[in-house]
């Protein structure tokens, strides 16, 4: 509990840090901390600047989860713990601070690497809740069954569950920047968000780690929780 609460806090303080940065981003290129769009395109050393800065926070909450965690599942739980916290208070600061977002279905600018992601509000916090509920849970299990692991195709389930909302945070830039280049991005406002392709990709996601939950639960349960079922797929722990 006391890792958990210093990752907390850690998060909470990156949540802030990062609305912080964003306000200063918006106000030195619209002029305004409540525009996102249109978009404009930053210069090419602010650019790398701001990649570079978006890389080096996603390092930063590794880091944290690293130190955190006894071993992989943990180190791995507390890093998407983190992540959670961190996505959901950058929100909630930006509300509070400048009264933006509006409304959860607001759109947004996610993340710039390797392409723009855009998409309403509302869907990186699902995410962040779910990560945020999956981590919580685990890492409870874990505490009471050290012996707690992921078994490999729910991981593998998981992660086409993150391909198909990572596509549908990047399906219409990708068609921009096929058909008319980067030049196509300057001026550009979002229109639609296909909502079809978010839902299922965060369906088959929620599955994965209701999956695992259950799994992870049962095995604690089980009076031999280390016998394995014959053909079953080797555990990420």
């Amino acid at each position: 509990m006391k890792k958990l609460t210093a990752v907390t806090v850690y998060s909470i303080a990156m949540g802030y840090l990062e609305s912080a940065v964003v306000i200063y981003i918006r106000e030195m290129i619209f002029g305004d901390a409540l525009q996102v769009f249109p978009l404009t395109m930053l210069e090419p050393r602010l650019a790398i600047l701001e990649v570079g800065r978006e890389a080096a926070t996603i390092v930063m909450l590794a880091v944290i989860g690293y130190l955190a965690g006894k071993d992989r599942l943990e180190r791995w739980m507390m890093f998407i713990y983190s992540f959670a916290v961190w996505d959901i208070v950058y929100y909630i600061a930006l509300r509070i601070v400048v009264g933006w977002p509006v409304s959860l279905l607001t759109p947004d600018v996610l993340f710039l690497i390797p392409v723009v992601w855009i998409g309403p509000v509302i869907a990186p916090v699902m995410i962040s809740i779910l990560l945020a509920a999956a981590s919580l849970s685990l890492l409870s299990i874990k505490s009471k069954f050290p012996g707690t692991g992921i078994r490999s195709r729910n991981i593998w389930f998981f992660l086409a569950g993150c391909v198909l909302v990572l596509y549908s945070f990047t399906v219409e830039i990708f068609h921009i920047l096929l058909t008319e280049g980067p030049k196509g991005l300057e001026n550009y406002t979002p229109k639609t968000f296909d909502w079809v392709l978010f839902i299922a990709g965060y369906l088959v996601m929620l599955a994965a780690v209701i999956k695992t939950i259950i799994e992870s639960y049962h095995k604690m349960r089980s009076d031999n929780p280390r016998l394995r079922e014959p053909g079953t797929h080797e555990e990420f722990q």
